[in-house]
């Protein structure tokens, strides 16, 4: 009996997914519990796993697509099960207003050449049966156009070219020259000479405006490089950045902390403490939790505090909710769990929503401090540097204290300097005092 795999909704904020690799291929056979395929939602990239064993028998939506959740993507069944020739019982396509915004995004990309990047660089997006009519005529779809949403490379398109091929003039070794190389023979066709096979090879060395210099190649975006791109890019040209940088003494936290994993269960990071103490410290500075909506300021009543996790292909941030209500063990647990599923892209869409400040720390890499760019939609980020010892000057004494550098980043259209400083300062008295952390 043929099973539909659906569109997963991964959290409460899940619209849609877009297909961004299957790991299994039609006629493979799929055991439960395996990892059947990747999406992506507008943040991050997850595995979705099958959910009964069998064969792939049939892949509704391909690499690139967009489907809203609980859509059918994928049939499997047993090996005996037949694919029914009349698919449109499973609802393949998007609701029609979903089309539309497709249709319009794909008339802007037409008017507007330079954003064409919606289809990232050196990854050509073709439907099943484009690809195959492509495999069976020996064509490259890289030298095709595509015309279906956001430069989808559909049947329609390969049928033409193949159309347009045939009126070429050109030997059968040029035609299959060119197939194997990537060559259009269509620009080639200036004249009434057939084209040959010495045409082709001379096409085929001809440096094209897209050529690298020797030693480089292109690589292509992967779904979260992407995401990481347009997010970081629209922070830096919307958000009006301020900021603010503090050294805290971490010399009693270090202290505390080593009291608490000589003692306990669950070992105690610099990171858990510091998400601990800017917990508390937005709870004493609540106009700090809040986002900018367009039109208007989004005042938070939980303290959801993000902790940026890096990973091989970028960077993700998973959300600790209501961070000040949780003890420092419990906080310390959870910022390993979360971590660990976003290593193994087992977020979903609710673990790294609905963030009102972010904290990332390079000191690990002995980084003193940096400037971080703000989460869009958040208020704030902050920037943990190293902890040091260095030469500090207090009470009129010389001392060797063990330093921390601190940069806020922040959003002025929805914070001040003088509310970001105040939420540094209540952060700096906790963690140079911080038996009220434990």
């Amino acid at each position: 009996m043929l099973q539909t795999v659906l569109m997963p909704k991964m959290g409460q904020t899940m619209e849609e997914g877009t297909v961004e690799k299957w790991h299994k291929r039609e006629g493979d056979a799929v055991k439960k519990g395996e990892v059947l395929l990747e999406i992506t939602t507008d943040k991050a990239t997850m595995e979705v796993e099958a959910l009964v064993s069998g064969v792939l028998k049939k892949i509704l939506a391909a690499e690139g697509q967009v489907v809203p959740v609980t859509k059918p993507i994928a049939l499997i069944g047993e090996p005996s099960d037949a694919v029914p020739s009349d698919l449109s019982a499973f609802a393949l396509a998007a609701p029609v207003a979903a089309e539309a915004r497709t249709a319009e995004a794909a008339a802007q990309v037409e008017a507007q050449p330079v954003a064409q990047a919606a289809v990232p660089a050196g990854r050509i997006i073709a439907s099943p049966r484009a690809k195959k009519r492509a495999e069976d005529a020996k064509v490259s779809l890289a030298l095709i156009k595509g015309t279906g949403p956001g430069g989808r490379i559909v049947e329609e398109d390969v049928v033409a070219y193949i159309e347009q091929l045939g009126k070429v003039k050109a030997t059968p070794m040029a035609r299959v020259l060119a197939a194997e190389r990537g060559v259009d023979l269509r620009p080639l066709a200036a004249t009434d000479t057939r084209i040959t096979k010495a045409d082709v090879l001379a096409a085929a060395q001809r440096p094209t405006p897209s050529a690298l210099p020797k030693g480089e190649k292109r690589q292509p975006l992967s779904a979260m490089r992407r995401v990481i791109a347009q997010r970081m890019a629209q922070s830096k040209q919307e958000v009006p950045h301020f900021y603010l940088v503090m050294d805290m003494d971490m010399t009693a936290v270090a202290a505390l902390r080593g009291q608490l994993n000589a003692k306990g269960d669950v070992k105690i990071t610099f990171t858990d403490l510091i998400v601990r103490a800017c917990a508390l410290a937005l709870e004493q500075n609540p106009k700090m939790l809040c986002g900018w909506a367009g039109d208007a300021i989004v005042l938070r009543g939980d303290v959801n505090i993000g902790v940026a996790v890096a990973l091989d292909e970028g960077l993700i941030v998973p959300v600790i909710r209501n961070a000040n209500q949780k003890p420092l063990a419990a906080l310390s647990v959870e910022i390993k769990a979360l971590a660990e599923k976003a290593r193994h892209k087992r977020l979903t869409p609710d673990d790294y929503s609905g963030g009102c400040l972010t904290l990332s720390n390079l000191g690990m890499y002995d980084i003193d401090s940096f400037i971080p760019i703000i989460n869009p939609g958040e208020s704030a980020i902050l920037g943990i540097g190293r902890i040091a010892e260095r030469v500090v000057a207090r009470q009129g004494g010389i001392h060797i204290r063990s330093m921390m550098t601190v940069t806020l980043s922040g959003d002025h259209r929805v914070v001040d300097g003088a509310i970001a400083a105040k939420f540094l300062k209540d952060m700096k008295l906790l963690l140079e005092d911080p038996q009220k952390l434990a």
